[in-house]
């Protein structure tokens, strides 16, 4: 495969199956260095699976693909010495303290012990962990154990950094801070590749990748995807106890539209220009209002408008 230099990974029709599932089916995917790249979708959407794929965990079926300039067949060895991971469960020794969790994850890169003083140092000033150092992991609260983890990730000093749902579980507050301190290492150079479920963290990602039962429905940066919507889409706001009746409505007005709750309002959006969609005419009491979508707003319609 012909690589690229602005990009850590380079997948081609990728495609993975188990059984009769097909986890992912001959999809193109790329993250560019120095960026945060995220996978957004559900389960079942395929983001572990291209995960562990990049990892080199599990081979696809098919299609190519290419880590930090290398083959993961060929290079397996090359690619885990480049790449640090964050599970999306806790997996570090709770009966071990923050230090000695570092100590062991320095150890098993078999990494140069002249190296391993400085190291913790800057993963200190870097984490705020220092006064927790003698703490056991167990001890720690969610967020601290996340920090932890993502540290543990840092110890051998990767090129790409690859979380899986790292804050799932975790309060607002810390989720807040991660996503602060992966920022921090996307602006030291640092390649950075995580997914998530969440809209709203998918927003501080440099591009997504919306993925849906194994396909790629749409990729880019969080704003031009929403900044490029062609179609037209309404919020509607209903007097009504159960929105039943005007989903059936807007269905047989527009029966390729998507229609979908947004918190007690419903969204009803088309992939045709306004010219193309005027404002439905629904009961008295009913107001509708054109807006512009958002993230999940541009997901909803797309898996829907697939079905």
């Amino acid at each position: 495969m012909k690589t690229d230099d602005r990009f850590v990974i380079e997948g081609k029709v990728l495609k993975k199956t188990y059984g009769t599932v097909t986890a992912l089916s001959g999809i193109d995917f790329t993250a560019r260095k120095g960026t945060i790249t995220g996978l957004v979708g559900p389960d079942g959407a395929g983001k572990s699976t291209l995960i562990r794929i990049v990892l080199t965990l599990i081979t696809p079926d098919s299609g190519s693909l290419c880590v930090s300039g290398c083959d993961p067949v060929k290079d397996r060895i090359k690619i885990r010495s480049r790449t640090g991971y964050m599970p999306e469960t806790f997996s570090l020794y709770s009966d071990l303290s923050v230090e000695e969790n570092l100590q062991f994850s320095f150890r098993i890169h078999q990494m140069d012990a002249d190296l391993y003083t400085d190291r913790l140092e800057r993963l200190y000033s870097f984490n705020h962990l220092k006064a927790f150092a003698k703490t056991r992991a167990g001890a720690l609260s969610g967020g601290m154990k996340q920090k932890l983890a993502l540290s543990c990730a840092m110890m051998h000093d990767p090129e790409l950094l690859v979380l899986d749902e790292p804050t799932t579980g975790v309060d607002p507050l810390s989720r807040r801070e991660f996503w602060q301190m992966l920022q921090e290492l996307r602006d030291s150079g640092l390649s950075i590749l995580v997914s998530t479920p969440y809209m709203d963290e998918a927003l501080l990602c440099d591009s997504i990748c919306l993925m849906f039962h194994g396909t790629v429905i749409d990729s880019g940066a969080p704003a031009s995807l929403t900044a490029s919507f062609s179609g037209t889409m309404y919020e509607i706001t209903s007097q009504e106890e159960n929105n039943d009746r005007i989903t059936g409505l807007l269905h047989r007005m527009y029966p390729d539209a998507a229609v979908y709750l947004s918190g007690r309002k419903l969204h009803f959006g088309t992939s045709r220009p306004d010219t193309a969609t005027p404002e439905p005419a629904l009961p008295a009491g009913t107001s509708v209002r054109r807006i512009q979508p958002d993230l999940e707003d541009l997901f909803m319609m797309n898996i829907l408008q697939r079905r």
